[in-house]
């Protein structure tokens, strides 16, 4: 089996010959990056493994703190949004009840303007000019200070796909990254795949007494859940402190915890008892799709 610094820099271009003309020029090592993370696009299938796949590996090869996906008629505005990030209390908000929303027009007006093609901007450029509100999401958007802006048209549908990468990092510190432009189409084309595919069920548009515990019996908050996410996906607990930036003494402290609330003693049990757990909700979110089709 080859290491990851064995890709030459024909690796990519050999897998995806139209990108041989973009020139990404990255070096072995993000090379093996870049080819792990569309290679792992093609295996998520749920909600828990795009989070995971996109606060691991693709915060990886292009850095970001927030990510705002919003899809759907941008010229009737008729678009739904939704949001991933590793910041505590930064979730989606209704569209409409929050400046969040200029944001987003903001950068999908400017994202035309430029041709469709991935845009590099200071965050603040496409800030709203109201006042900002005080809801979490708002103000970590506040504290970012650059913003990748690409999407995905679908001509068929003639809707778009946007997606919005925020970052603490300057704009200049992204751009020095070399083969950026198709770096980022790359990236966006294979998180767009990923995300419809998830978004074929939209668990949250559910009642909530259908749906249950998910998973049942597991009362952890969102940062065990996700660290106890990526321990049954076979990272370690350096992986883990990498991937959520935070220390190794956190991520034990953490699953010290974990083991407590769900009754196990080692990492086995705990990802054999999240799988179950898992398996059992899926079961529960199948039979309250099923019986909502029929009514």
């Amino acid at each position: 089996m080859k290491a990851e610094g064995t890709f030459g820099s024909a690796g990519i271009e050999a897998a995806f010959p139209a990108l041989a003309d973009n020139a990404l020029g990255l070096d072995p090592m993000k090379e093996a990056k870049l080819l792990r993370v569309l290679c792992e696009s093609r295996l998520i299938t749920r909600r828990t493994e795009l989070v995971g796949w996109l606060q691991g590996e693709v915060r990886r090869v292009l850095p970001h703190q927030i990510l705002v996906a919003a899809w759907g008629d941008f010229a009737r505005w008729n678009v739904k949004c939704d949001v991933v990030s590793s910041m505590p209390g930064v979730r989606s908000v209704p569209l409409g009840r929050c400046p969040a929303e200029e944001f987003i027009r903001n950068s999908y007006r400017r994202w035309v303007r430029a041709g469709r093609e991935p845009l590099l901007l200071d965050a603040a450029e496409a800030a709203p000019a109201e006042l900002p509100c005080n809801c979490p999401l708002h103000l970590a958007i506040g504290l970012m200070r650059s913003l990748v802006v690409h999407g995905v048209c679908d001509k068929l549908s003639g809707c778009d796909s946007l997606y919005l990468f925020l970052d603490s990092r300057s704009r200049a510190e992204l751009y020095a990254q070399r083969g950026f432009v198709a770096l980022a189409h790359l990236l966006v084309c294979q998180i767009d795949v990923a995300w419809r595919r998830v978004a074929a069920v939209q668990l949250d548009d559910l009642p909530a007494a259908q749906l249950g515990a998910r998973p049942r019996q597991m009362t952890l908050s969102e940062r065990e859940r996700e660290i106890l996410h990526r321990l049954a996906r076979g990272s370690t607990n350096s992986d883990i402190a990498l991937a959520l930036e935070i220390s190794l003494f956190t991520v034990k402290n953490h699953l010290k915890r974990i083991f407590r609330k769900i009754g196990v003693t080692n990492r086995t049990q705990a990802a054999a008892r999240y799988n179950d757990e898992l398996m059992a909700s899926e079961r529960d979110v199948s039979a309250a799709l099923a019986s909502a089709s029929k009514t």
